[in-house]
């Protein structure tokens, strides 16, 4: 029997394998592995920027933004650095933006053009993810190769993780693939989102969505990232809307949302009083944010940057190279705060202008009419997915995350390629209407 491998599945899996491989050190700095395909995307940018590439009309816009905000981010370098230092810094920060940029448009393209096969991309994404989520399980939980993972993706540089390895399950914060167990829970969060939309809407790949589920949920408590589990809750609420809105009616929705909020607070209710740890120590937690009034990140990180911006700083931003020479060098863990004041008001609206138009247009496609239900769960998943990413972002980054930012882009750009290309085929197979002379539809 012959083999038939297909090219185009084959290396769509060697890319998404790379995002969940350990990062690297290039050139002094430590980029994820995907990052060396850079190179690929901006050969492909300019093709397009050239028009030697056909692409969708919404892309065009969505051009515009990132430029404007690559343009802005330089800009705002430019004058702070020389303002303040007396000599201008490259902006290193501009390496986050321009990569999303370019493998967002990339997979764009690859999807418009039919490269990318809908089913594969799902399948795909969805067994990267496990992987991806297993490895956290496979450094929390005790074992013999538990210290290799842990080594393969340390946090810093291992050394506190390693210490910890004789404390009981609920005292270890899981890192995972990502290397940082914030990130660790938003990342699982986003999991859980795409898993689930699948499950629902397109009802296909039921046994790896029920364990993608399973395991995002672990390594959300596994990591003790409140941010996760803030962003999950909100998902559902999300959801709730979306299922009104694609349903058409309000009743059902809203009923299993109040069974749903009811059942899970009563699991919750009893694992506490039961004196499970996890709850205990999780519930601890957030009685502990509420009482630091969400800790430095909310208080202490903002007074301080708000403290030294002066004058033009609102409008323009501080600049990243100035950040990294403050007292607080990672600047602000709330992201659309450390937007402001890395890059200024126009910054901010330029940044978040993208977020709204994106956000928009996944909520306008969904709807019954699309009878291509992979490409509705892709909607979904993407709607959700990024509304979810912006809660999430209140206690970490979106934009600026490293090791992992890249999974919500490529999920964008594939949906909006496949939804723009199934939408032109149902333009194209529509019967043409014929006039009579006096423009009578015949």
């Amino acid at each position: 029997m012959k083999l038939s491998i297909n090219k185009n599945n084959t290396i769509l899996y060697l890319i998404l394998f790379c995002m969940i491989l350990p990062t690297i050190s290039f050139l002094n700095f430590e980029i994820p592995i995907i990052y060396l395909l850079t190179p690929v995307g901006i050969i492909i940018l300019l093709f397009v920027l050239f028009g030697w590439i056909k692409i969708p009309f919404v892309l065009k816009p969505l051009i515009v933004l990132w430029v404007l905000i690559i343009i802005q981010i330089f800009i705002t370098t430019s004058y702070s650095t020389i303002n303040k230092l007396g000599s201008f810094i490259f902006p290193t920060d501009i390496a986050q933006y321009v990569v999303r940029f370019v493998f967002f448009v990339s997979f764009i393209i690859f999807s418009f053009k039919g490269k990318i096969n809908k089913d594969k991309f799902i399948k795909a994404f969805l067994i990267i993810l496990i992987i991806g989520m297993t490895i956290g399980i496979l450094q929390w939980l005790p074992w013999s190769g538990r210290t290799f993972f842990i080594e393969l993706y340390p946090f810093r540089d291992g050394v506190e993780q390693l210490s910890h390895l004789n404390r009981p399950l609920h005292l270890i914060r899981m890192h995972g693939f990502p290397q940082m167990a914030t990130a660790n829970g938003g990342i699982a969060s986003f999991a859980f989102i795409l898993a689930y939309s699948v499950r629902k809407y397109y009802k296909q790949f039921d046994k790896i969505t029920l364990i993608l589920m399973i395991v995002s949920i672990i390594n959300i408590f596994a990591s003790q990232a409140r941010a996760g589990m803030l962003s999950v809750v909100f998902s559902i609420f999300l959801f709730y809307l979306i299922n009104i809105k694609y349903e058409k009616r309000g009743l059902k929705p809203t009923l299993v949302l109040i069974g749903l909020f009811t059942s899970l607070a009563s699991i919750i209710l009893y694992l506490y009083q039961s004196g499970n740890l996890f709850i205990s120590l999780t519930y601890d937690r957030w009685i502990k944010l509420f009482e630091t009034s969400g800790g430095a990140r909310a208080t202490t990180q903002p007074e301080y940057f708000f403290s030294i911006m002066e004058g033009s700083d609102y409008l323009l931003g501080l600049s990243k190279p100035i950040i990294n020479r403050s007292a607080i060098s990672y600047g602000i863990e709330i992201e659309f705060l450390n937007i402001f004041v890395t890059y200024g008001a126009i910054g901010f609206i330029l940044q978040y202008s993208l977020i709204v138009f994106l956000l928009t247009y996944f909520f306008k496609k969904i709807n019954k009419r699309i009878e291509d239900k992979a490409i509705l769960a892709l909607l979904v998943a993407s709607f959700v997915g990024l509304f979810s990413y912006q809660i999430f972002s209140v206690a970490y980054f979106f934009f600026r995350e490293l090791r992992i930012g890249l999974f919500p882009w490529v999920l964008m750009g594939v949906t909006i390629g496949l939804y723009e290309r199934y939408k032109l085929s149902n333009m194209s197979n529509k019967p043409e209407t014929r006039n009579d002379c006096r423009g009578n539809q015949l």
